[in-house]
């Protein structure tokens, strides 16, 4: 690996907690996880994982719709990015050690990062 380059390994969802788990393993730690919209119900997640100061991803994608295995098991800090993700996106994330139940934060649309910003309500743009 060239220096400061950081790999984004896609993976299918079903090997999502073996690699996780295999970076355990190797010593590596779960530095955040992000979600990106790509489309109408479609979403994009990416584990970043760190050892020595080298950064390596993880990136799945998937439908609204699908279960994404919790990774809290294996790294339990993961609860929180896992927590947001579950109320800003609506991405169902299953056996997540600490769940919120969507009262981590207080918001005024139930999942403001999945909606479209030209259909979402004037009175939420303001603040």
């Amino acid at each position: 690996m060239a220096e400061g380059e950081q790999p984004v390994n896609a993976v299918k969802l079903k090997e999502l907690l073996g690699e996780a788990e295999a970076y355990k393993e190797k010593g590596y730690r779960l530095v955040h996880i992000c979600c990106t919209k790509l489309a109408e119900n479609s979403f994009e997640l990416t584990y970043a994982f760190d050892k020595d100061y080298k950064l390596e991803n993880l990136r799945i994608t998937a439908a609204r719709e699908t279960e994404i295995p919790s990774v809290t098991k294996i790294f339990p800090g993961a609860f929180l990015y896992e927590n947001e993700i579950m109320e800003f996106f609506g991405v169902a994330i299953k056996g997540v050690s600490v769940d919120f139940k969507g009262h981590l934060y207080k918001k005024k649309v139930e999942y403001p990062f999945a909606v479209d910003t030209d259909k979402v309500d004037e009175s939420c743009k303001k603040g």
